[in-house]
């Protein structure tokens, strides 16, 4: 065959698959969307028909040998439709070139199944993210090499004659051109799709971006717009602010300053941020403004402004300013004192009333520092009182853990002021704790406390307290090898001193015996109580038997000397009977010790009053008076 015949042939077959691929791109661009099995389908057997057509019009090397591009589209619309569309255009071409019939059916058959073969790679590999320029070659040496394959399934001397004229090579360079110019149309056509789609989205983006986008030319014309650019400035529509310039929607004046700013940019172009002011409608308007060059090829060519209106933001802001101050106002005048610490737990925010409750923090010097280095100086001023037996280390490290878990807490000063707080924690990691002077409160609680725990007439502890005290120390002897004894005291003959002397001397009389009992005995370990009427209780704790006989024996000697007469009294004066008991392992409870001392005291009227007696004769033979 001719060269000029073989070329025209080629270009004629080539002209074919270009107008398929032609034909396929157009529809998937009216046709958008994934490809679903119906449009794989659809291109397979548009790709199949086009192998069929190519069937018909074969350019022929040498005498009873005819060659065609069949293998080309069947190849190729694997990258478009994968092995579906691939299988549809084999199944048909196979189908038309078994019904053509003649010698090469086998053979042409042959060609079929193993373009499919290359189909199926190149999708496989396509998808995998081999389709560089390198891998188009690679798969289009594999679809020419069909035909260089074939060669070797020809008869001998068909062979021997298409090495002679060197056709082998000329059918595998056709094939690989067909192939190559095909793949590389697929390739462009869908990164041409790919960047159409990235257009779009990069369209609608803008397109529905709430603040102004726009793009002018170093003459201040409109290049684009998006739709909020037109709404801000009083357009119809984006598309017809194209060509227009700011003079055609603002004043004079305001464009005016808009041109001067854009041509100082123009002259320095490096992104900045404007804020601008201007009336619309009778209303302030504020604009904020990004702007930023827009080069080609390395020369400046426009401006790209972004735009937002901030109006309402500007409104905010003043008001904040106006609620700022009028909260510094507040702080500075509210009763409590209110500190803000950050996540590190510095202090960050302070009122006048905090400096006012706590001397030891000096206004010039304490933003930044800690708790724990405020209360450190308040404990080594000597302006903080710590609790009895408190470390002043553990109670300042205690102190910043109770305000980090918003724990209330009580501080004392040493000037005897009580100072309360309560902390908020914040988000961020950092607290708010205001402080109350609670001084007075304070006192009027212990005021309430005292009253309620102390007898009125005699100021000893009174009955709900003595049962209380009494409850513990019990269970302490209990669970310690320490002793716990117990005195119960009546007033000799007292009814018959009220009747002689009178309910107010009888009052004076346990207001005596109670001074001399609550001297007589151990501060604040023993308990001295007003048990009922005139009858008084001693709680001694770690106290045998033995030693509280002698308490017992001093008590009612030192109720004697006070020698108060009693002209009802064998004795002639006032005095006590005591009753004493200890707790023993047999007893379960504090009634127990109660009863057993109540027995001794009844023990102690019965021998004739102004005696001592203990619960347990056989602890105490001997020991009376």
């Amino acid at each position: 065959m001719e060269a000029h015949s073989l070329l025209i042939t080629f270009l004629a077959q080539l002209g074919v698959i270009s107008l398929t691929l032609t034909i396929c791109s157009l529809a998937r661009d009216r046709v958008q969307g994934e490809l679903t099995l119906l449009r794989k389908f659809a291109s397979g057997a548009l790709f199949g028909a086009t192998a069929v057509l190519l069937m018909n019009m074969p350019g022929e090397l040498i005498n009873g040998f005819r060659f065609d591009l069949r293998i080309v589209p069947i190849a190729v619309v694997g990258l478009i439709s994968g092995p579906v569309g691939a299988a549809v255009a084999a199944i048909l071409a196979s189908a038309v070139r078994v019904w053509l019939g003649g010698a090469g059916v086998w053979l042409g058959l042959v060609g079929i199944g193993l373009a499919f073969a290359v189909a199926t790679l190149g999708y496989s590999f396509a998808k995998r993210g081999f389709n560089g320029s390198p891998h188009v070659v690679i798969f289009s040496a594999l679809n020419a090499g069909i035909a260089f394959l074939i060669l070797f399934l020809l008869p001998a001397n068909v062979r021997d004659q298409l090495t002679e004229l060197n056709a082998h090579l000329i059918l595998l360079l056709l094939n690989f051109l067909a192939t190559l110019i095909s793949s590389f149309f697929v390739r462009i056509d869908r990164i041409r799709r790919k960047n159409a789609q990235l257009n779009e989205l990069h369209r609608q983006i803008v397109s529905a971006l709430p603040d102004s986008l726009n793009v002018k030319d170093l003459q201040g014309r409109f290049l684009i717009a998006n739709e909020a650019t037109a709404k801000l400035m009083g357009a119809a529509n984006a598309v017809g602010m194209v060509g227009t310039t700011d003079f055609d929607y603002y004043t004079s004046a305001e464009a005016s300053l808009f041109w001067e700013q854009e041509q100082a940019f123009i002259r320095d172009p490096k992104p900045l941020t404007l804020e601008q002011q201007f009336e619309r409608n009778g209303q302030t308007v504020w604009l904020s403004t990004i702007k930023a060059p827009y080069f080609e090829m390395g020369a400046l060519k426009g401006i790209v402004s972004h735009t937002a209106d901030i109006t309402s933001q500007k409104a905010l802001q003043a008001e904040l300013i106006s609620t700022q101050v009028l909260l510094e106002t507040a702080m500075s005048e509210m009763a409590d004192g209110l500190a803000m610490f950050d996540p590190d737990g510095r202090l960050v925010m302070w009122n006048r009333r905090y400096l006012e409750l706590f001397p030891y923090v000096d206004e010039r010097t304490c933003q930044g520092r800690t708790l724990a280095e405020l209360l450190t100086a308040g404990v080594l001023r000597g302006d903080l009182t710590l609790p009895a037996g408190a470390s002043p280390l553990s109670w300042v490290h205690e102190e910043v853990e109770r305000s980090q878990s918003a724990q209330q807490s009580d501080l004392r000063l040493s000037d005897g002021r009580w100072v309360s707080k309560s902390t908020r924690t914040l988000s961020d990691g950092g607290w708010v704790t205001l402080y109350s002077d609670v001084s007075e409160k304070k006192a009027a609680v212990q005021q309430l406390v005292q009253l309620a725990s102390k007898d009125g007439l005699t100021e000893l502890a009174n009955r709900r307290i003595f049962d209380r005290r009494l409850a513990e120390a019990f269970r302490t002897a209990q669970s310690s090898p320490t002793s716990l004894s117990l005195l119960m005291i009546d007033v000799d003959n007292f009814k018959a001193y009220n009747d002689t002397y009178g309910h107010p001397a009888g009052d004076e009389v346990l207001r005596q015996i109670a001074a001399v009992l609550r001297s007589a005995c151990r501060g604040e370990l023993d308990l001295v109580a007003r048990y009922g009427g005139e009858e008084f209780a001693v709680i001694l704790p770690t106290t045998s038997i033995e030693v509280a006989h002698d308490v017992a024996v001093r008590l009612a000697a030192a109720v004697r000397m006070l020698d108060i007469p009693h002209l009802s009294s064998s004795k002639g004066r006032v005095t006590v009977s005591i009753g004493l008991a200890s707790v023993t392992g047999s007893m379960s409870d504090p009634q127990q010790l109660l009863k057993s001392c109540d027995q001794a005291l009844y023990s102690a009227k019965a021998a004739g009053r102004d005696k001592v007696r203990a619960a347990s004769v056989e602890d105490l033979t001997s020991m009376t008076v």
